[in-house]
């Protein structure tokens, strides 16, 4: 019978230990867990419309590799309206790989080996505006390719955030 209570009380005190010990660790893990992640739910806010302009046919990725071709230079940044586009459209599309930091560690980002690109290095700083607005459009490794999904203006929003981010961070 003693015997059997120790038992007892020997497995009650380790799931509750392990209970802490997993508690502790989701709560200090840097970069969140997939729960946590912001989404919009149905009814709950209206979901974004996509730019007409951006639905995939047979010409866009011949008229974005022409666009490439020519002088690519971003609008003045300045606006305030332009940084809270970027910001939003920056959440929609990239958030989740390369999370509220832009340093990689979104919640889904943390699944991926090598971690998604952080966006504040001196590396992603260095790029020129044409090749961020390129390796957003195609994409890399395993970035998707958004010029289907994201309008020019919203890519270049995203790379006006971008910017700023960077030179608040470094």
């Amino acid at each position: 019978m003693k015997k059997v209570l120790f038992l007892g009380i020997f497995v009650s005190l380790v799931l509750t230990g392990v209970y802490a010990v997993i508690t502790l660790y989701d709560s200090n893990l840097k970069p969140g867990r997939m729960y946590q992640t912001p989404a919009i739910r149905p009814h709950e806010e209206p979901q974004l419309v996509m730019d007409k302009r951006t639905i995939a046919d047979t010409k866009s990725e011949a008229l974005i590799k022409e666009l490439l071709k020519t002088d690519f230079t971003l609008k003045p940044m300045g606006s305030a309206l332009l940084l809270a586009k970027g910001e939003k459209d920056y959440r929609a599309f990239c958030f989740h790989c390369h999370g509220p930091n832009l340093d990689g560690l979104g919640t889904v980002g943390q699944s991926f080996s090598p971690l998604p690109t952080n966006l504040t290095n001196e590396r992603t700083a260095g790029m020129s505006d044409k090749e961020l607005f390129a390796f957003i459009s195609y994409g890399g490794k395993k970035a998707p390719a958004l010029a289907s999904s994201m309008s020019v203006e919203s890519r270049e929003a995203v790379i006006q955030y971008i910017r700023f981010k960077q030179k608040t961070t470094l």
